[in-house]
């Protein structure tokens, strides 16, 4: 029994020096690096408007047609303001004008609606910090009587988040 003991408390000694050094513990420092790079981003809440021009009134030209749906832009842009720009992959044919809407974001301004071509065009300017959902947009399809019947057909829009 005796060595037992003799074994035992320099052994418990040993584990309560150590066990005290642990818990006294060690510390170091570095240095914890961190960016937030300009964030823009637009999303539509659908991926396609059908518009479809199919009534008049006698003596006037057709009706026009719309289309809505929402979107959803994010933008930290701070003091590099931001913009909506849209645009089509190839322009109308003769007598047919494709144009789209977009509510603006607080504290931007929409251009109402805006006539598409292959040539990008402000839609919504003055974007700042945002994060709004369910903004409203319009895609709008007029003819005048010159256009003719006209087979269904389709337009890639592209709304794009731009810097000023």
């Amino acid at each position: 029994m005796k060595k037992i003991m003799t074994f035992l408390i320099p052994a418990f000694l040993s584990f309560m020096l150590f066990s005290s050094m642990a818990l006294a513990g060690d510390s170091d420092s570095g240095e914890a690096g961190y960016e937030i790079p300009p964030i823009a981003d637009i999303t539509l809440d659908t991926d396609s408007f059908t518009v479809a021009v199919n009534s008049a009134v006698a003596g006037s030209q057709p009706t026009d047609a719309t289309n809505s749906s929402t979107y959803d832009v994010a933008s930290n842009a701070g003091d590099n303001a931001k913009k909506l720009t849209a645009a089509i992959d190839s322009n109308m044919p003769s007598g047919l004008t494709l144009a789209v809407s977009l509510t603006a974001p607080t504290g931007a301004a929409s251009a109402g609606y805006v006539t598409l071509s292959t040539t990008a065009a402000n839609a919504v300017t003055g974007i700042d910090t945002c994060n709004e959902t369910n903004l409203a947009v319009a895609v709008k399809l007029s003819a005048t009587v010159s256009a003719g019947a006209v087979s269904a057909n389709t337009r890639t829009m592209t709304i794009t988040i731009a810097d000023t």
